[in-house]
């Protein structure tokens, strides 16, 4: 099903809980509004077979940090014979005690943030000094066959541009065969403090030009039209994926996703939750996937880019402040 502006629905990015053992300055929550429910095993299912009616062929599992889950592998294991992929952005830290069964129960891949692959910077950054269990997780998602593997890097200003900081990531990527996808920061208010964000956003262009100057290949994902490079790097090459979204019209343009809140409600856009479509009743008085659908198709109608291809907003943003409740 297309949105007003064109734009296919393939992909659902299903939030399966706001809590985290993190607290990443940069992290903007998926945007959702704060709550404290979460959808069961079923009530996911039945929103990922429904999503499928305006189109949804690829679910990501988000968070919060979805591991936290104790049912993860089962909602796993429920989703994955209704897509055609299946992946799973988390921080890594659970990962490696339950890599196998998630593989085994139908995730095909994974994103693991990785803001600094130096332990007091990582510390800083997140709150925890967690970054040997998450360099563990890496290897176990890659021994279970969790591939393409991507490891998440939030660039940010003084930070991730030290030569340092950079030949660490590189290590850890070579060393299972990783992506590195380098992401701007985003401002989602009421979700990242601007005093935070003003200090730490860092421009992407000069990493994209500079990654474009050494590349040997040249792709795009056509999701959000995000440049992909393979570049030499020791004696392996690596592939660097560009996310760049801000004051980005192209991004918008190619941006197929809707998505799944972890309290049940349904939105078009990370950056705003204008035509926020509550699902939670419906869900659990035990509507079917077939009721369900009108509420995607609404969703999918509603839903128009954050930017326009003039680069100006395309809407207001009214995300709720940070301590209000949905």
């Amino acid at each position: 099903m297309q949105d007003a502006f064109g734009r296919e629905t393939e992909d659902l990015r299903v939030s399966l809980t706001q809590r985290c053992n993190l607290a990443c300055v940069f992290c903007h929550m998926e945007g959702q509004p704060p709550s404290d429910l979460e959808l069961s095993p079923e009530e996911i299912e039945r929103c990922v077979i429904a999503s499928k009616a305006v189109g949804v062929r690829r679910v990501k599992l988000t968070g919060g940090e979805p591991t936290l889950r104790s049912d993860i592998v089962e909602i796993v294991r429920r989703i994955s014979p209704h897509v055609e992929e299946l992946s799973m952005t988390t921080n890594g830290i659970r990962l490696a005690p339950i890599a196998s069964a998630l593989k085994e129960a139908g995730l095909q891949r994974v994103n693991i943030s990785l803001p600094s692959a130096l332990p007091e910077t990582y510390r800083s950054l997140t709150g925890a000094p967690s970054l040997p269990r998450v360099i563990e997780g890496i290897r176990a998602a890659w021994k279970a066959g969790l591939h393409p593997l991507k490891l998440n890097v939030v660039v940010l200003a003084g930070i991730t541009e030290q030569e340092e900081e950079v030949r660490a990531i590189q290590a850890i990527a070579e060393e299972v065969g990783a992506t590195i996808q380098f992401i701007e920061f985003e401002n989602v208010r009421g979700r990242v403090d601007l005093q935070t964000f003003e200090s730490l956003h860092a421009e992407l262009a000069g990493i994209d030009r500079e990654a474009a100057r050494r590349a040997v290949r040249v792709e795009e994902n056509p999701l959000h039209h995000r440049p992909r490079y393979t570049v030499p790097v020791g004696d392996h090459p690596l592939v660097y994926e560009i996310v760049r979204p801000i004051n980005n019209p192209e991004f918008c343009a190619g941006c197929f996703r809707i998505r799944l809140t972890s309290y049940g409600a349904l939105k078009g856009c990370l950056m705003t939750n204008d035509g926020l479509v509550e699902m939670l009743p419906a869900l659990r008085r035990g509507a079917s996937p077939e009721e369900l659908i009108p509420s995607f198709e609404a969703v999918v109608r509603n839903r128009k880019p954050f930017f326009r291809t003039d680069g100006t907003l395309a809407g207001p943003l009214s995300l709720p402040m940070a301590g209000q409740k949905a």
